[in-house]
């Protein structure tokens, strides 16, 4: 009996020293790579990024068909995949678990020549995306940390958020419940556009049987009748927003939002949203962009 005992603990312990001695890498091609549901998911070369990294180059992946795409295979291509840290022991299609972390770089995404013509139609450009993540999430205290969502269409405009978040389970099936439960402590939105505004609304626009010019103004028409019973702060904000929105065609700079609820907030919140100043009593907002104009709010259509 103690013999087997002991075979039983030295083999264990053998099995762990393994498993605490594989780089980030092994552990991707040992745990990750085989659940991957791609028709084929192949890359040129690979290196260890620490003992929790990794990096992948020149990365193809074939997604089946289905009826999303149109009954055809689609072709993803990735320059470089760098992920720095990756919550292993959750990543996988067996438990209730969701990661708790995960801090991953994408570079230089394109996608094949049937992908890129639906875009065409959006006006949306054929040059690479570049996409960011990295957040955590404590079990113990259910705060989520969004530290960065950045996605980058290059030459084009750059969308970044960041958030942390109040009451999120990291348990997969009770995921839905994160917009009854949860609370926003802070975020933070980012557009900064380089021309992709200029190229997309046209499209969208045509695609409504309207003008780009028609859908601007009516956005700021919709932002000077908000601006009734509203004092100076919100009024500062929305002057941001009016500024950057009737400035679609050139930006003269990133329009940065952000949310610091005094007490938290929650989906319930949103019902207040038209009461004066809720904007920034209750939801704390702030705006900035370097082309803002006072009194653009209230001066709907007819800012410049």
């Amino acid at each position: 009996m103690f013999k087997t005992v002991l075979a039983v603990a030295l083999s264990w312990m053998l099995l762990s020293t393994a498993a605490l001695a594989e780089t980030g890498l092994e552990r991707f091609e040992r745990e990750v790579k085989p659940q991957i549901q791609l028709e084929t998911f192949t890359y040129k070369s690979a290196e260890a990024l620490g003992n929790d990294g990794f990096v992948l180059h020149d990365v193809v992946a074939v997604m089946p068909a289905n009826h999303a795409t149109g009954d055809k295979d689609r072709t993803l291509k990735v320059d470089k995949v760098t992920v720095e840290a990756l919550d292993f022991e959750r990543v996988n299609g067996n438990t209730d678990d969701a990661p708790r972390f995960a801090k991953l770089r994408l570079e230089g995404m394109t996608g094949d020549e049937d992908t890129a013509a639906l875009l065409d139609a959006y006006g949306i450009p054929r040059v690479p995306m570049d996409i960011a993540l990295d957040y955590r999430l404590d079990s113990a205290t259910k705060i989520f940390t969004l530290n960065t969502l950045e996605i980058a269409l290059r030459g084009q405009g750059k969308l970044s958020l960041s958030l942390v978040i109040d009451g999120v389970s990291d348990k997969t099936s009770e995921a839905a419940d994160a917009k009854d439960n949860g609370r926003l402590r802070t975020a933070s939105l980012t557009l900064d556009d380089h021309g992709l505004l200029a190229k997309l609304l046209p499209a969208i626009a045509k695609e409504q049987g309207q003008n780009a010019e028609g859908m601007t103004a009516l956005a700021l028409i919709s932002i000077a009748a908000f601006t009734e019973g509203q004092g100076a702060p919100t009024l500062k904000a929305l002057d941001s927003v009016a500024s950057f929105i009737g400035d679609w065609q050139t930006p003269k700079g990133p329009l940065v939002l952000a949310l610091a609820p005094a007490r938290t907030a929650s989906m319930a919140d949103l019902d207040k949203v038209m009461q004066p100043n809720a904007l920034v009593d209750i939801f704390g907002l702030t705006a900035s962009y370097p082309g803002s104009r006072e009194g653009a709010a209230k001066a709907g259509a007819a800012v410049k």
